[in-house]
């Protein structure tokens, strides 16, 4: 693989994990005005984790949900940066 396919593979990861993480908290946001069935807290930081946290924050931001939400924002946080933490050691180990 050349670093271009690389780099096109990796752009084209972020932008469906950061679009899903924005269906994740518009869907949940949703589901919370209609009394439904919501997203678990734990998906919403797995999408962080993966690399959504862009799209998520946007979201989130953008509907006004979970923004409030102390512990939520905490756990959100971590979660992004240890993605962002991996990317670090992975650049780390290639460089």
């Amino acid at each position: 693989m050349t670093n271009l396919t690389v780099i096109a593979v990796i752009g084209a990861y972020l932008v469906i994990v950061n679009l899903w993480s924005v269906v994740l908290v518009w869907w949940d946001k949703r589901q919370a005005r209609k009394g439904g069935r919501r997203i678990r807290e734990r998906t919403l930081y797995l999408s962080a984790l993966f690399g959504g946290f862009f799209g998520g924050i946007w979201a989130m931001r953008g509907l006004r949900h979970k923004t409030v939400k102390t512990s939520f924002i905490w756990r959100y946080t971590v979660a992004v940066l240890l993605h962002v933490g991996a990317w670090v050691v992975a650049i780390w180990l290639v460089v």
